[in-house]
């Protein structure tokens, strides 16, 4: 039976992430946006039953710097940082 807050690979892949607040610096966008595309990758191989190729470690691990000036406010930090969570917890439970 399949945990029912785990996150699948479309959801992930519908998921819209916002912008910080007027004045704020999120993440670069180029850097969440390459790290999601293997998160998603992880969570197509689990779909399918094989060993995702991005483990729980390296979601906990992962740093994103901030959007640089003039290029940009980046992707909303406290919506990645929950999203990493979400995804940190279904590899775990997935590789246990």
């Amino acid at each position: 039976m399949s945990d029912p807050a785990a996150m699948k690979a479309d959801e992930l892949r519908a998921v819209q992430l916002g912008r910080p607040g007027w004045g704020r610096k999120g993440y670069s966008i180029v850097e969440v946006d390459a790290f999601l595309a293997r998160a998603l990758d992880a969570l197509t191989a689990l779909a399918l039953r094989r060993a995702p190729q991005l483990t729980a470690d390296e979601v906990q691990k992962v740093r994103f710097r901030k959007e640089p000036f003039g290029r940009g406010r980046g992707h909303d930090e406290d919506q990645v940082d929950a999203l990493l969570d979400r995804l940190e917890l279904t590899l775990r439970t997935a590789t246990a």
